[in-house]
């Protein structure tokens, strides 16, 4: 009897999720954004936002709630309703959150759940031809082994480019000494002048010092080449591990959003990604995008944890709360 109450009682649960599911969505839609406006991911969020209301037939809103190394934003989605209508645009940080900040007021593998992967932004090895000569990365390797004091500069301390130049050091045995900036901007101009040897960069913060000859692309740190610069080899292709170093941004809800509603999801924000015009536009701002199916989405979430809990644990990364 306990048996058959238990099957029935998961029927009517998986009956009334089925019948949510048909009438969702009966509102707007909010895609939390936990960074300010005007950055990459909120660049990616409105986009997505802009081509989601055609085919949910609602109004889609991009909400911007930056704070406490994206803490804010993370945990306003984390405690709202579980129904599809509140959705997270997180980006690499809330997976290597765990490794930076281990007194976290919430655990976001457990208290959200992966929708959909929406793009990568590649990150290249940047070295200041100010300073250097070298035309590939293996010369640049082998010069910089040989070459006391060098350094690198990072957008700021516990950024995914501050962690890639350390993924770069350890696997390549160079030695260099980390010069923090408070972003791109700043990072990239004293690159440009030779203030320090090379940083791990996006190619949009770069570009305009690449083209005016005053920094080199040696390689990207990514499966494929990128569309915008396919001269610049990869890494692999360079003689490193084949790695995909990137600023990774994707969809996560609250855990308990039902599964037709991430299928629903899924599918929509597939069929957008596909549009030539979505991918071109993304390409303009240096982006990639990917898509895929929510398992491997979750997949490469627990790669990636891997990945970068590794890299901070022994480069021993902190940063204060």
């Amino acid at each position: 009897m306990n048996f058959l109450r238990t099957k029935a009682a998961a029927l009517g649960m998986l009956l009334a999720q089925l019948a949510f599911a048909q009438s969702y969505p009966s509102k707007p839609v909010t895609l939390v954004v936990p960074f300010s406006a005007g950055g990459g991911t909120d660049i990616v969020a409105r986009l997505v936002a802009e081509r989601l209301r055609q085919p949910l037939k609602v109004n889609v809103l991009v909400e911007n709630k930056p704070g406490a190394s994206a803490q804010i934003g993370n945990r306003y989605v984390i405690d709202s309703a579980p129904d599809g209508f509140t959705l997270l645009v997180g980006t690499t940080s809330l997976i290597n959150g765990p490794a930076l900040f281990p007194k976290l007021p919430y655990d976001a593998a457990k208290q959200l759940r992966p929708v959909i992967s929406l793009a990568d932004l590649p990150i290249f090895l940047s070295i200041s031809t100010q300073k250097h000569s070298a035309k590939t990365l293996k010369e640049f390797v082998e010069v910089a082994k040989k070459t006391p004091n060098m350094n690198y500069g990072s957008a700021g301390p516990g950024t995914t480019l501050h962690m890639s130049a350390e993924w770069f050091k350890a696997n390549t045995g160079v030695q260099a000494v980390h010069i923090p900036f408070k972003g791109s901007g700043p990072e990239v101009v004293a690159l440009a002048g030779g203030q320090v040897d090379f940083a791990m960069e996006n190619l949009g913060a770069v570009q305009p010092m690449v083209q005016a000859g005053r920094v080199r692309l040696l390689g990207v740190a990514s499966p494929a080449r990128h569309p915008q610069v396919p001269d610049v080899p990869t890494f692999r292709e360079a003689g490193l591990p084949d790695v995909n170093l990137a600023t990774w941004i994707f969809v996560m809800a609250p855990a308990a959003t039902p599964d037709a509603v991430v299928a629903l999801l899924n599918r929509t924000i597939n069929d957008i990604l596909k549009m030539p015009d979505t991918r071109e536009k993304l390409l303009q701002q240096g982006f990639v995008q990917t898509g895929g199916s929510v398992e491997e989405m979750a997949q490469r979430m627990k790669d990636e944890a891997v990945l970068w809990g590794t890299v901070i644990k022994n480069a021993d990364i902190r940063i204060d709360q």
